[in-house]
């Protein structure tokens, strides 16, 4: 299910805003104002709501990689319940549809069906986290641009990382309507990972249920249902059985659980760290039997999706998240069996996002 989903983690973009980093830029001339920042926050809120209580039907293109994909997507909310349907016109004919908690996952090519209960209770296009203390630590939100973009009238909101463990944002939000024109992610040299712009998009007070049926026919398909797991809050949640030693800067521990996943043998624990805007999941599965072909060592570059593959005390050790591959590595060299009294220590941030040396972490070294 999860590798399913990972398909759809590039529709994280609308949860994310910012700007490549300036350089050569004077931090005492650049700094937005107090005002500035109070404009930004409170456009990004607007957005938020736009996304999650409007019902809209839209076409959306997504570039990464130098190849273009675009997808259908129609939301709606009615008396607090999420309904939604994202279809990629590709010609794959996979289609998922979100109805309340659950996510349906059609993929006829294969001849299965996948649902999972989703714990949250938000639509697949997420909405933006609170930029707080600590996540200003490690980005820096720059003064709101009006500008034009699509021959309309839309404020360009702008983050910027502080060090080589995350990327930049950029966002353009429609000032009519409050929705995300466009965004773009960015690496540390200022290059653009992934683009997604909404070619059309119209705003509905309802949208029919008959909207949100599937056209494959699933009558000679496969269901597979994962049983309910709960995420619990890193805060509330029992002590995890697996720990990382030492997170990059702004990181934490955010969500903590044990699923049973398709394919994989026994329960495997996952964590999630996130420093307020990137996430990262990690999952550790069972010891492999003595007779079991043991993956090694491999990474994945899709973008701003990476990919990292290892093993931790025989066990496989899988890292995902839109991060640089520096940060995916990071995190799994340090994942750990958790002792008593363990905390996470913070490391040392990088010195400027030039300083990130590793090929491999570019989106050029993985074409």
């Amino acid at each position: 299910m999860n590798a399913v989903l990972g398909r759809l983690h590039f529709l994280a973009w609308v949860a994310c805003v910012g700007l490549v980093a300036v350089a050569n830029a004077d931090p005492a001339r650049d700094r937005p104002s107090v005002a500035a920042n109070a404009d930004a926050h409170a456009l990004l809120h607007r957005m938020n709501e736009a996304l999650a209580q409007r019902n809209y039907i839209g076409t959306l293109r997504h570039d990464r990689n130098g190849r273009s994909e675009t997808l259908r997507i129609i939301h709606r909310v009615r008396n607090g319940e999420v309904a939604e349907r994202i279809v990629p016109l590709d010609g794959s004919r996979r289609e998922f549809i979100r109805r309340g908690r659950e996510l349906f996952c059609f993929l006829p090519d294969q001849g299965i069906v996948l649902v999972e209960r989703r714990p949250r209770v938000g639509g697949m296009l997420n909405t933006l986290p609170k930029l707080d203390a600590r996540s200003s630590q490690t980005y820096e939100l720059q003064a709101v641009k009006r500008v034009r973009q699509q021959g309309r009238i839309a404020h360009l909101v702008s983050l910027v990382p502080r060090d080589g463990f995350r990327y930049g944002y950029r966002v353009w939000i429609d000032d009519r309507t409050s929705m995300p024109i466009k965004t773009e992610l960015r690496d540390a040299s200022g290059q653009v990972i992934e683009e997604t712009s909404f070619n059309e998009l119209s705003l509905f007070v309802d949208i029919p249920d008959s909207a949100f049926q599937p056209s494959v026919s699933a009558a000679n398909l496969r269901w597979y249902r994962s049983a309910p797991v709960p995420v619990v809050a890193a805060a509330r949640a029992p002590a995890p059985v697996w720990v990382a030693g030492q997170l990059p800067p702004g990181f934490r521990l955010t969500q903590s659980s044990r699923q049973n996943l398709p394919g994989a043998e026994g329960e495997v624990e996952h964590l999630v760290f996130s420093d307020g805007f990137a996430s990262v999941s990690v999952f550790i599965g069972s010891p492999a039997p003595p007779t079991a072909r043991v993956p090694g060592v491999g990474t994945g570059l899709a973008g701003a999706s990476t990919t990292y593959v290892t093993r931790v005390e025989g066990r496989p050790l899988t890292v995902v998240g839109e991060v640089p591959l520096r940060t995916a590595r990071f995190i799994a060299a340090q994942v750990r069996r958790a002792v008593p009294m363990t905390t996470p220590r913070v490391a040392t941030p990088a010195p400027a996002p030039q300083a990130v040396t590793d090929a491999a972490s570019t989106p050029s070294a993985s074409r």
